[in-house]
C-alpha cells in the first residue's frame, strides 16, 4: 500500500527509529491496523482527519474516543487558548482546580464527594486499587475478564501476554470473574471475600449489564467490606453524562474516568466517597498508620486540561450533544446494517452494543476466518475513507455527509468481502495468522 501513503509511510519509519514501535499508545501502532491504514496524521478537524499524503478520512474513534464533540471544537479550543493567556502550572493550588472539581462532581460524578485529577487512565485505576488495600487492609483484586485492558501496572500487564518486565507478585494477587454472571461472583466472594480488596469492572461495554447481577454484585461489596471500583475510563460522557453507571442501577464506592473528559487533552480523574478519598489526605494521618501517598501528579493540575474539562462538561451538559450522538449512532447502524445486508454479508458482519459506542463482530467460513474477515473489512472501508477500527464512536459533529461517506464505504467492503468468502481474491492479501485484536 506503499503507493497511498508514500510520504506518511517514509516518516513513520523515521519515527519509529526514534519512538519504541513508532507510537506513544499500542493501540496506535501499526500492527493493530490494516495495511490500508494512514501511517501518519497531521490534523483533525470537527469528524475529519488528514494524513501525511493529504487523504482525507471520516474519523469513526475520534482520537482513541478522546474527543467527544469531535476535533477542535470551538469552545474547547477557546477555553484552553484563554488558559495559556493566563499560565497552566502553578506552585500552589488554582481558583480553575476548584472550578473543575465543582464542575466535574456537580455534572459528571454526581454522587461521590471529593475527585483527584491525574494524567492518565492508569494512574487513577492504579491509585483506586492502592485505596482500596488501605482501606481494607487486604491486597487481592478481582478484576472483571471480558473487559481488554484497565492498567500498565503490573497487578494488570503481570496477568497478560505482554509480562515482560513485571514483577510476578502484584499479578499473583489478582484474579478474574466473568461480566454479568452472578453465580460466579457469589463464588467468588464465598471463597475468597474475606481476603477481597476491590473489584473493578467497567460498567458496561457492548453487552448491556444485567441489572440483577449488579444488585448482587453492590449487596456482596457491602457485605464483605470490598471497594467497588467501575473504571470509566471509556464509558465516561458517552452513554450519558454521567458516564455509564447509571445503566447499571447501582453506585459504585470509587469510579476512575479518564479518555474523553479531557476534550482531547490529557486528563483523567478518580472520584468516590468521602471516607475513601480522604484516606488519600496525608495532612489528616491516622494514628498507628503509614500515610496513603494517593496521586501526586505535577500536570494533575494543568490549567489547559482543567479548562478544556469545564467547556467540554458544560457544552454537553447545556446542549443535545449527547442526544445527537446516539441518534447518529442509530442512524450509522442502520445505515450500515443495510448496506451489508445487501452484499448479502448480514450473517457475516454485525454491529453489536449501544448507539453510542458499536463494535464491529464478524464470522467467517471455510475460505476465510473470523478475524480475517474483519481486517479485510477494516482494510476496505479505510481504504474507501472511513478511518473506523473495531469500533464505531458517532459524536455530535457527524453529520449526514459522514454518514453518506461511511455508507459510501461500507458498501466497497461489504462487497469486497463477499467476493473473499465467495472464495475469489481480495482486494488486500489476508494475513496467513491472526493479527492481534483491532
Amino acid at each position: 500500500m506503499d503507493e497511498l501513503h508514500p510520504h506518511g509511510r517514509s516518516g513513520a519509519a523515521r519515527l519509529r527509529h526514534l519512538v519504541p514501535a513508532g507510537a506513544h499508545a499500542y493501540s496506535k501502532a501499526a500492527d493493530q491496523w490494516p495495511p490500508t491504514a494512514p501511517p501518519l496524521l497531521t490534523r483533525g478537524h470537527g469528524a475529519f482527519v488528514w494524513d501525511a499524503d493529504g487523504h482525507r478520512y471520516t474519523d469513526w474513534f475520534t482520537g482513541l474516543t478522546c474527543c467527544p464533540l469531535g476535533h477542535a471544537h470551538p469552545a474547547v479550543t477557546a477555553a484552553v487558548t484563554r488558559a495559556l493567556q493566563h499560565g497552566t502550572a502553578f506552585q500552589l493550588p488554582t481558583t480553575m482546580e476548584l472550578e473543575a472539581a465543582e464542575t466535574f462532581l456537580g455534572l459528571v460524578a454526581a454522587g461521590d464527594d471529593m475527585v483527584k485529577f491525574a494524567k492518565n487512565g492508569s494512574d487513577t485505576v492504579d491509585g483506586s486499587l492502592k485505596l482500596a488495600r488501605y482501606a481494607t487492609g487486604r491486597t487481592l483484586v478481582a478484576k472483571c475478564a471480558d473487559h481488554p485492558f484497565f492498567s500498565t501496572g503490573d497487578w494488570f500487564i503481570g496477568t497478560t501476554a505482554a509480562c515482560g518486565g513485571t514483577h510476578p507478585e502484584p499479578a499473583a494477587r489478582t484474579i478474574n470473574f466473568p461480566y454479568n454472571d452472578t453465580a460466579a461472583v457469589e463464588h467468588l466472594f464465598t471463597t475468597r471475600g474475606e481476603d477481597l480488596a476491590a473489584i473493578i469492572l467497567e460498567p458496561v461495554r457492548f453487552t448491556p449489564p444485567d441489572p440483577a447481577f449488579f444488585a448482587r454484585l453492590r449487596q456482596l461489596c457491602t457485605q464483605h467490606g470490598t471497594v467497588l471500583i467501575f473504571d470509566e475510563t471509556v464509558t465516561g460522557l458517552k452513554y450519558h453524562l454521567g458516564g455509564a453507571r447509571a445503566l447499571t442501577g447501582v453506585p459504585p464506592d470509587l469510579t476512575c474516568w479518564g479518555k474523553g473528559i479531557g476534550g482531547g487533552l490529557p486528563l483523567s480523574a478518580l472520584t468516590g466517597r468521602r471516607d475513601l478519598m480522604e484516606l488519600g489526605d496525608h495532612t489528616r494521618p491516622i494514628p498507628g498508620r503509614p500515610p496513603l501517598f494517593l496521586l501526586s501528579t505535577t500536570h494533575g493540575s494543568d490549567a489547559t486540561a482543567l479548562a478544556a474539562m469545564i467547556a467540554l462538561v458544560n457544552e454537553i451538559a447545556t446542549t443535545d450533544a449527547l442526544a445527537r450522538a446516539h441518534a447518529t449512532g442509530a442512524e450509522l447502524r442502520h445505515t450500515v446494517d443495510a448496506q451489508l445486508a445487501e452484499a448479502g454479508l448480514a450473517g457475516h458482519v454485525r454491529l453489536t452494543g449501544y448507539d453510542c459506542f458499536l463494535g464491529i463482530d464478524t464470522t467467517g467460513n471455510d475460505q476465510v476466518s473470523g478475524p480475517q474477515l474483519k481486517t479485510l473489512f477494516l482494510a476496505e472501508a479505510i481504504r474507501a475513507g472511513a478511518l473506523v477500527r473495531g469500533i464505531f464512536y458517532p459524536t455530535a459533529v457527524h453529520t449526514d455527509e459522514h454518514l453518506d461517506l461511511t455508507a459510501q464505504a461500507a458498501r466497497h467492503a461489504a462487497d469486497v468481502c463477499a467476493r473473499a468468502l465467495d472464495g475469489g481474491p481480495a482486494a488486500v492479501c489476508l494475513p496467513a495468522t491472526t493479527r492481534r485484536p483491532l
